[in-house]
């Protein structure tokens, strides 16, 4: 019985461990590699068209109302800018698959090169608690053991799903993005009133778009920051439980320290979207 424990206790923490770092590294192949085919999202686009040339002829509507608001005598000069500013609208509506396209393309560069490692980290601290495991004795250290790392382990495989559901949510973002984006390119003729400057709302959609693009490219840096700073840690930890040599302190110094950095790395990948829209200035 006490060696039956003692293997379900080792293999909770194997599951916990190494499980983390296979949910990183799924999350990290999620951001190099995207969801599905981009074409069939663009197909699912394609359907909001129609109802986007509708959206143009309003905002011409409106935008000349608001000329007219403000001006005594319409001029040809106005005719003319809210007649190009149709046209670039349509254009816009056009190509813009293209060029969030161009986008995406150039962030999974990014994101392939930097994403081209493993996380070892669970691993690793598995390992080393599976040789202080295998020479602790007595069921009640075995207890003591189990009660005192069975909720930072759930806790610690926890925060790995938190990661890989950021990922794929960050992939749909995006595809919700490139769906989406016929209807703020068919606002593109709105400007201050007078025919002239486009909508604030087409800026500040491709501005958005480039933040979620950057946003994998972040959480990949912030991944291997983790790799680097808890790795350190963790070979303190080590060092200073293989000179203690009590298993217990060992064991949980070990999985606390791969808790804490779980938490910390699960808080950097949620603001990771803040700071790129802080940078491209989409907020």
């Amino acid at each position: 019985m006490f060696d039956d424990m003692k293997d379900w206790l080792a293999g909770l923490m194997k599951a916990s461990l190494q499980g983390f770092d296979e949910m990183l590294a799924d999350a990290a192949d999620v951001l190099a590699n995207g969801l599905g085919d981009w074409d069939t999202v663009l197909a699912i686009s394609n359907t909001l068209k129609p109802f986007c040339y509708v959206i143009i002829g309003i905002c011409l509507l409106i935008e000349f109302a608001q000329v007219a608001s403000r001006v005594d005598i319409i001029k040809w000069e106005h005719g003319l800018k809210m007649g190009v500013k149709m046209v670039l609208a349509k254009v816009c509506i056009d190509i813009a698959p293209d060029f969030l396209k161009a986008c995406y393309v150039q962030a999974q560069e990014w994101v392939t090169s930097l994403a081209s490692f493993n996380s070892t980290l669970g691993t690793t601290a598995y390992t080393s608690i599976e040789d202080i495991l295998a020479e602790t004795t007595g069921l009640g250290a075995i207890l003591g053991l189990f009660l005192s790392s069975f909720i930072v382990l759930m806790a610690v495989k926890i925060c790995g799903i938190m990661v890989q559901v950021i990922a794929y949510g960050r992939m749909f973002e995006i595809y919700v993005y490139l769906v989406v984006s016929p209807v703020p390119c068919a606002f593109f003729p709105l400007g201050g009133g007078d025919g002239a400057g486009i909508s604030r709302v087409t800026s500040k959609f491709f501005k958005a778009f480039a933040a979620v693009c950057l946003q994998g490219v972040m959480m990949v840096i912030v991944m291997r920051i983790f790799d680097v700073i808890i790795g350190n840690a963790l070979i303190t930890v080590l060092a200073a439980a293989a000179s203690e040599g009590d298993a217990a302190t060992a064991v949980t110094n070990v999985i606390y320290t791969m808790l804490l950095g779980s938490i910390v790395l699960v808080m950097s990948i949620v603001k990771s979207g803040q700071w790129a829209k802080s940078i491209l200035d989409a907020n």
